[in-house]
């Protein structure tokens, strides 16, 4: 439905976008995750036609997305953008924030619309509220539901997540799902794509993930692709905790040296467990309680350490411990 071609673009003498290539589907979710500075804000920018790309060219359903440049008014009326900061008007209310999207609408429809979004988007209670009066959770629904008010092929969000509690952040995406399911007529559903530098939300919601580092996009797959098979190093530390070793300590580490002792390797910590017969002896140097379980820092020598998961609640600061490492999940990573 959409597609991004070798977009590139710089500011002054910085490469911000370099050769940028991706597609979207209709009902899909995509993520972009990178660091701040990455590049990611600039891509959904050219992406939505708020800004030129330098080269390469977007095209949703075949036609070409033309930048501000080229038109009189910036933006593409069939791609909606949901900004970081929301941009919500301050002196009316949730629901004429909402309104004012369908304002050339017949006026019955567009009161029908704005109770089934304010429905959707869980606002009924807070719907005469002004945005001051809401929370950020609520400003971020306010500002989505602004979006999708009319019928919309793309849904581009910036950070929708980064402001938020954790209550705030699974309404959020629970409400990314139903999106990509609502069909409005003969519409199909549209594709959503959200930039952000934390995994922990594009790994539960996307359908792909796209790993940008320095305005390059440097993988793309699935979560699980992604998560179990990163590229590089990057790649492997912004989807989630990760222990790096390099292939010389694999023995050290009760491994067979199946590696070049100079590649990086990588090891999830939910791989790594405590285990009364494990090869390897260590010393716990913290522990972190995450709830239902704890994160372990196991010094194993004077040059390794590692990061492990546990159940246990009995192990302290200081406990020798044996470790057991599942040398079937190591991770090549340049």
């Amino acid at each position: 439905m959409l597609t991004a071609t070798h977009l590139s673009k710089s500011f002054a003498d910085l490469a911000a976008i370099r050769n940028v290539s991706l597609t979207l589907a209709a009902g899909q979710i995509m993520a972009l995750v990178g660091a701040s500075g990455s590049g990611k804000s600039t891509l959904l920018n050219i992406i939505a036609g708020l800004l030129d790309a330098d080269r390469g060219e977007v095209r949703l359903d075949g036609g070409l997305v033309i930048g501000p440049k080229d038109v009189l008014v910036a933006g593409h009326p069939q791609i909606r953008v949901v900004p970081q900061e929301y941009q919500l008007m301050p002196n009316i209310s949730i629901r004429e924030n909402i309104n004012y999207a369908l304002r050339f609408y017949e006026r019955t429809y567009r009161s029908a619309r704005v109770d089934e979004l304010l429905k959707l988007c869980r606002l009924e209670a807070v719907q005469h509220h002004k945005p001051r009066e809401a929370s950020g959770g609520e400003k971020q629904r306010t500002a989505i539901a602004r979006a999708v008010a009319e019928p919309a092929r793309v849904l581009l969000l910036d950070e929708p997540f980064s402001h938020l509690d954790l209550p705030n952040r699974l309404i959020i995406r629970d409400l990314l799902f139903e999106l990509v399911r609502q069909q409005i007529g003969d519409q199909p559903p549209p594709a959503c794509l959200f930039v952000t530098h934390d995994a922990t939300d594009a790994l539960s919601i996307a359908d792909q993930i796209g790993i940008i580092q320095q305005g390059q996009l440097k993988q793309i797959g699935t979560p699980r692709e992604v998560y179990f098979s990163p590229k590089t190093t990057y790649a492997a530390r912004m989807t989630g905790p990760v222990n790096v070793f390099r292939g010389k300590h694999l023995s050290v580490l009760g491994l067979p040296p199946t590696h070049p002792s100079e590649a990086f390797i990588g090891l999830r910590p939910e791989h790594i467990s405590l285990a009364d017969d494990g090869p390897v002896a260590g010393t716990v140097q913290a522990v972190f309680f995450q709830g239902r379980q704890s994160e372990l820092d196991v010094r194993v020598s004077r040059y390794v350490s590692v990061r492990l998961l546990t159940e246990r609640d009995d192990v302290q600061v200081g406990d020798q411990v044996r470790i057991h490492l599942n040398g079937n999940r190591l991770m090549s990573i340049g």
